[in-house]
C-alpha cells in the first residue's frame, strides 16, 4: 500500500510539473524576446483589437481605426454619454523602421496624450540576444518607462543631460548601448511624426540647400580656417581617464555634398563618384581622427550600427548602419593631416536640410574614478554650410535662449529687485560708521531701521 501511495504520488508531482512549464506565464514574468504577434498587425484598421492600447493610455476606454499616414489611432474616454479625444496611440513599426543591435527593430507601442506628453510605452517584441542571455529585459523596461511623462518635442538624448542647451538625459543600459541608441531614435522619431501630423508639434519643414555657382579647390588649412572642415577632440580626463598628451579622439569632418568642400576633400573623380551614389534626398560627411581609441566603436562590428556617432539636428537625430558607411581612401586636399580612421556616412531622410546648422554628436561612456559607475556622455561641434555656398547665403536661425537666460528674463523683475536690495546693503555696510555714530541709547532706529526692514525682506522675499 505504501509504495502504490508513494508510486501515486510521484506520478502526480511529475504531472503537476508538467503541466506547470507547459502553462503560459504570468503577463508580468511574459518574455518579448520573439514573441509572436499578430499576423495583421501592421494592416488590421482596427490597431488596439489585440494590442494593449489601454496600458500605454490609461484612462481611454475605446480607439478609432487607423488613421493617418503615418498611421495611428486615436484614443478616448466617454463622459456622461460623451466622447472625449484624449490622446493617440501608435505602432512604431508603421512609423520607422531603425533596427537595433540583432539588426531587427523593438516593436513598441507607444501612447501620447494630446498635449505631446508619453503617456505609455509597451515592448511587444524584440531579438536582442544580449537582453536574453546577459540583461534582464526587466532593464529594458525600466529604460523606456524612463519616456513616460516626456514631451516628445523636448530634446532628449542618452547620458548626462546638458541643462545649459536644453538636452535632458536619459539613464543607458551598460552592455546595450546600441539597443538603447536605436530605441531613443523610435520613440522620440515616432512621437514627433505623430504629433506634427495632429498639429501638436507646429514645424515648418526646413527648405533643402541650394548651392551658389562658386567651385573653388581649398588646402586642408583653408577648409579649416573658414569652418568648411570642423574639428572635435575629446580628451581622456574629459571621460575620467588619467591626463594623456593623446586625444581620446581627435575627429575632423565636413559636409561634402557642398562642391568646394566635396572636390577639395576627395578630387574631382572622388566627388563625382560620391554624387552618382547618393539618392536626392541624401547627405554625405566625412570624419577622419587620430586619437587612442576609435570613432566606429564596436557596435559596427558586432550588429551594423556605429553607436559612437550621429548627427544631431534641431529634435531630430540619425544614427549610422554599415549600409551608409562608404569607405574614405584618402584627402586630396593639399596640406591634409595623416589619420587613424577614416569614413564617409550617409544621413538619409527628406528631414534634413543641410541649409541650417547640424551638429556631429561623439558618445562615450564616463568613468566615475571614486564609485567605479559608468555614465554615457555626449560631446558635440556644430556645422553650418557657409554663406559663400548657399545661393540665397544661411537662412536666418533663431537659436533658443539656454535655460538660465530664459529664467532671468522671466524674473527680470525680482533679479532686479534683489540686486537693489544687495546694492543697499552694500551702502549701509560702507556707512556703518556714520549710521552708529548718529544713534543714541534711546534712539537706535539710524541702525535697527535698516536691520529689521532687512530681516524683514530676507524672510519674506529673498526667502
Amino acid at each position: 500500500m505504501k509504495s502504490s501511495s508513494a508510486l501515486r504520488s510521484l506520478i502526480a508531482g511529475t504531472f503537476l510539473a508538467v503541466a506547470g512549464l507547459l502553462s503560459p506565464l504570468p503577463a508580468a514574468a511574459q518574455s518579448a524576446y520573439e514573441a509572436p504577434l499578430p499576423a495583421d498587425i501592421n494592416t488590421n484598421p482596427d490597431l488596439c483589437a489585440s494590442l494593449p492600447c489601454q496600458e500605454v493610455l490609461p484612462g481611454a476606454d475605446s480607439f478609432s481605426e487607423r488613421m493617418g499616414k503615418p498611421s495611428y489611432v486615436e484614443a478616448y474616454r466617454t463622459d456622461n454619454g460623451d466622447k472625449q479625444l484624449v490622446g493617440y496611440v501608435f505602432l512604431s513599426t508603421d512609423i520607422v523602421d531603425i533596427p537595433a543591435y540583432s539588426g531587427k527593430p523593438v516593436i513598441t507601442l507607444i501612447g501620447m496624450d494630446t498635449q505631446g506628453i508619453i503617456t505609455g510605452t509597451k515592448i511587444l517584441r524584440h531579438s536582442e540576444p544580449i537582453l536574453l542571455l546577459g540583461i534582464p529585459e526587466s532593464v529594458l523596461t525600466k529604460f523606456v518607462n524612463q519616456y513616460l511623462g516626456k514631451y516628445v518635442g523636448d530634446k532628449i538624448e542618452i547620458g548626462k543631460g546638458r541643462d545649459e542647451e536644453g538636452y535632458i538625459g536619459l539613464d543607458a543600459i551598460t552592455g546595450a548601448t546600441v539597443t538603447v541608441i536605436a530605441q531613443n531614435q523610435v520613440v522620440m522619431r515616432s512621437g514627433v511624426a505623430i504629433a506634427r501630423q495632429v498639429g501638436i508639434l507646429k514645424i515648418e519643414p526646413k527648405p533643402a540647400i541650394r548651392f551658389s555657382a562658386l567651385d573653388e579647390k581649398l588646402g586642408w588649412d583653408q577648409l579649416v580656417k573658414e569652418g568648411s572642415v570642423q574639428r572635435l577632440t575629446v580628451k581622456p580626463e574629459q571621460l575620467g581617464m588619467p591626463r594623456d598628451d593623446q586625444p581620446y579622439v581627435d575627429m575632423y569632418f565636413g559636409y561634402l555634398n557642398t562642391p568646394s568642400v566635396g572636390k577639395s576633400v576627395l578630387g574631382d573623380g572622388g566627388y563625382r563618384n560620391l554624387m552618382s551614389r547618393l539618392g536626392p534626398d541624401d547627405h554625405a560627411i566625412f570624419i577622419v581622427s587620430n586619437g587612442s581609441d576609435t570613432f566606429k566603436g564596436s557596435g559596427f562590428v558586432r550588429g551594423g550600427i556605429f553607436d559612437r556617432v550621429q548627427v544631431a539636428q534641431d529634435m531630430d537625430a540619425y544614427t549610422f548602419r554599415d549600409l551608409d558607411y562608404l569607405n574614405l581612401w584618402g584627402l586630396e586636399a593639399a596640406g591634409a593631416p595623416s589619420y587613424k580612421e577614416s569614413a564617409i556616412f550617409i544621413i538619409r531622410g527628406q528631414g534634413f536640410s543641410a541649409a541650417y546648422p547640424w551638429k556631429l554628436v561623439f558618445l562615450a561612456n564616463k568613468l566615475d574614478r571614486e564609485t567605479g559607475h559608468r555614465d554615457f556622455v555626449s560631446f558635440d561641434r556644430e556645422y553650418w554650410v557657409l554663406d559663400k555656398y548657399q545661393e540665397a547665403g544661411r537662412p536666418t536661425v533663431v537659436k533658443p535662449d539656454a535655460p538660465w537666460v530664459r529664467v532671468w528674463k522671466m524674473r527680470a523683475v525680482e533679479i532686479g529687485l534683489f540686486t537693489a536690495l544687495l546694492v543697499s546693503v552694500a551702502v549701509v555696510y560702507a556707512s556703518r560708521d556714520a549710521l552708529t555714530r548718529r544713534s543714541t541709547r534711546k534712539n537706535k532706529w539710524p541702525v535697527n531701521a535698516f536691520k529689521y526692514t532687512f530681516w524683514v525682506i530676507s524672510i519674506g522675499f529673498v526667502g
